[in-house]
């Protein structure tokens, strides 16, 4: 019995201990203990730094927070202010990564719309080509292109029910049409259209994808896709924003894009009958024309010519192949 007693003394002596015992490895991301004195004299020391311009020192009392206190409550502050001082040493890259972390770990912080916003802020400037970075210590330079549409699909993934998602989208879209990205950007503000309908920057995205596919098709040899996805778009905004300045011209474009849709069928068929002279091909595009000359009177006048060829000279082959 004595025995025990003995060894439920000493469970409960190592017991307390242990589950009183804690580490911030196993907390979930963003919780924060009640009150970590020394993490705050760390902070204000930091302040302090800050205000003198000695952005080193600050920087080492900031990281030691994050390194040491995890948990404490002033770590959603500390990695505000030590992102605005990567900012002011030039290194936007950590700067966008230290926001990034107090949006996605700290929800509830009242922090969290200003390092959004700060985000958002840093997206714009590299995408605008304001923001510079130092090379090899000897030049300021653009950041990469692969990191402004990280930076940019960061915050739209990171606020998809906020406005500055729209925002975000639009820059993205804007950004891929200057890297002559045009494929990759007609789908952005497809996307924005989609997501976004009621966004200010709604109109000009569903034009954008219209004025894309048309434009496209100049390149490569997706003419009548491209040509009839430009025109779709077109009709489009009519219906979505049958109100807007540009309702006009957009109807007009559509148009515009029937009509070289019919005169690129009347070259298919001239292809058939001149090349290839697949006379059966020839004809089925010719009254194919034919039956569009509401959207260009002119090509239906050329294929109703053609046509005719295209029918002699079937004939004439259907005589050749009865006699061999």
């Amino acid at each position: 019995m004595k025995k025990n007693l003995q060894l439920l003394w000493c469970l409960g002596a190592v017991l307390p201990l242990t589950m009183c015992q804690t580490s911030n490895e196993l907390m979930p991301a963003g919780t924060l203990v009640a009150h970590e004195p020394a993490a705050d004299a760390l902070l204000s020391a930091a302040r302090q730094h800050v205000a003198q311009n000695k952005l080193s020192a600050a920087e080492d009392n900031l990281e030691r927070i994050i390194r040491r206190y995890e948990n404490a409550p002033c770590v959603p502050e500390a990695r505000f202010l030590l992102a605005e001082v990567y900012e002011k040493q030039g290194v936007p890259r950590d700067a966008f990564d230290e926001y990034d972390k107090i949006v996605t770990r700290y929800q509830s912080s009242t922090l969290y719309a200003k390092a959004l916003d700060k985000q958002l802020a840093l997206a714009m400037a590299a995408a605008e080509g304001d923001l510079k970075v130092s090379v090899l210590g000897m030049w300021k330079s653009n950041l990469d292109s692969t990191t402004v549409e990280e930076w940019l699909t960061k915050v739209i993934n990171n606020a998809p029910y906020n406005d500055m998602a729209a925002t975000a989208t639009s820059l993205l879209g804007k950004f891929l049409v200057k890297r002559e990205k045009f494929e990759e950007a007609a789908m952005v503000y497809s996307k924005l259209v989609e997501d976004y309908p009621t966004s200010r920057y709604a109109p000009e995205a569903q034009l954008m994808v219209a004025q894309l596919w048309a434009t496209s098709r100049t390149r490569g040899d997706q003419n009548l896709v491209n040509l009839r996805r430009a025109q779709e778009a077109y009709e489009e905004f009519t219906l979505r924003f049958p109100g807007h300045a540009d309702a006009g011209k957009a109807l007009s474009e559509a148009s515009n894009m029937r009509r070289l849709l019919v005169r690129q069928e009347l070259e298919v068929g001239r292809y058939y009958l001149e090349r290839s002279k697949e006379y059966t091909s020839a004809i089925f595009c010719f009254e194919n024309v034919i039956r569009q000359k509401k959207d260009n009177a002119e090509a239906a006048k050329e294929a109703q010519q053609l046509l005719a060829r295209a029918r002699s000279l079937q004939a004439a082959q259907n005589a050749k192949m009865k006699k061999s």
